[in-house]
């Protein structure tokens, strides 16, 4: 027995609720109130119960907040740090908790922040770019492919403090470290579950697994751009998978064919993030001299511009993360596979679960009613690309 019902009421659920249906009721709720999908993005009414959906998501979906709210009420289950900014829950756009056991925590961000931090506002904007074109010297060696980028950035760097230097220096040190654990927890979870699916596979019992493999995989489509993430890390598995398999037939030779695919897959997300985030630019661009230009903009076309504007910004930051995931699996998916620790049967039996598991993860769907219940952010994606084409 609760105490109260109002949380759950207001987002339709009983309090007997699993942490699925609380996920699932939160998203309908916050999609229909959220202010993007108004006719009058100020509509007080939408805004005020967003906020009140938003504060009952973030106790109830908090198992230790949950406890009290269910014992004592809303007053006694208060966030120690109050209750967030509502739209603070759509900056974990991209698959959010549920994902992180697969792809980890996305880091773009993070360290587009902490640069920013040491180099100061004046700073700022070359940091962020320097960052978003400089990601993939991780992961490849593109980093020295243009002579002229690199002296360049060599003359910004002369410029800056002894200090400065140093800080970035550590911060540069510490992303490693940081991609290092990220990279072997990540290889830790894939490995038991490749372990399990070969395991089902010897003893004929890869139904049951697989029955298991398609509940999570359905929970986790339904995360914002969940069916992209999905497909975006199945593709990574399935090629792995197969590259291995061709070069222990072909004596390594399919891995140089593989690894110059790669630099160039390599090049073109770069380009990908740099195309988007100039398209976004633009838009800002535009607005500024209408602004320079005395335009007056009334309400309507004040809030068509915001979302325009969020969507470019959604897609480059969807561009910049699924690059970062790509990377970051292509290193998991090594360090499995290379493993000279482990038997090359063993290596080739993780190989073919991976081939298995990564194909299951691009043949999941949403169905038509799952998609619209989920879209927002790909809504507001698709129709600043689709404005982009029609001014080209």
């Amino acid at each position: 027995m609760v105490k109260e019902t109002e949380y759950y009421d207001l987002l339709g659920l009983e309090p007997t609720a699993t942490d699925t249906e609380i996920k699932k009721a939160y998203r309908r709720a916050a999609l229909k109130y959220h202010p993007d999908k108004q006719k009058d993005p100020n509509d007080p009414v939408a805004i005020e119960m967003f906020q009140k959906i938003s504060a009952a998501y973030q106790v109830i979906s908090d198992p230790d907040l949950r406890e009290k709210y269910d014992k004592f009420g809303k007053e006694e289950s208060v966030p120690e740090r109050g209750f967030e900014d509502p739209n603070e829950f759509f900056t974990t756009m991209f698959g959010g908790e549920a994902f992180q056991p697969w792809i980890g925590e996305l880091s773009m961000l993070k360290d587009l922040t902490q640069a920013a931090e040491v180099l100061g506002t004046d700073d700022a904007e070359s940091s962020a770019a320097g960052s978003l074109t400089g990601a993939p010297s991780e992961n490849t060696d593109l980093s020295h492919s243009n002579g002229s980028d690199e002296v360049s950035q060599k003359k910004k760097a002369s410029k800056l403090s002894k200090e400065k230097r140093e800080e970035l220096l550590k911060l540069e040190l510490q992303k490693k470290e940081d991609k290092k654990k990220r990279v072997e927890a990540l290889a830790k979870n894939l490995v038991s579950k490749l372990d399990a699916c070969a395991t089902a596979s010897q003893s004929k019992d890869i139904d049951d697994f697989q029955r298991k493999l398609k509940r999570e995989l359905d929970d986790l489509k339904m995360e914002s751009f969940g069916e992209e993430l999905l497909h975006t890390i199945g593709k990574v598995y399935v090629t792995k998978a197969r590259d291995f398999s061709h070069s222990q037939k072909t004596l390594g030779l399919s891995r140089l064919i593989s690894g110059a695919k790669q630099k160039g897959s390599a090049v073109k997300g770069v380009w990908n993030i740099v195309s988007t985030a100039m398209d976004a630019q633009s838009a800002m661009s535009e607005m500024a001299k209408a602004q320079e230009n005395g335009e007056e903009w009334d309400e309507y076309k004040k809030a068509e511009f915001e979302r325009t504007m969020t969507g470019k910004i959604v897609a480059t930051a969807w561009v910049s993360s699924k690059f970062e995931i790509q990377g970051i699996l292509r290193d998991v998916c090594d360090k499995i596979l290379n493993d000279k620790s482990v038997s090359s049967k063993e290596r080739a039996a993780r190989a073919s679960a991976l081939n298995y598991i990564g194909t299951q993860f691009l043949n999941t769907r949403r169905s038509k009613e799952e998609d619209e219940e989920v879209r927002m952010f790909e809504e507001l994606m698709e129709d600043a690309n689709r404005k982009k084409k029609a001014r080209a």
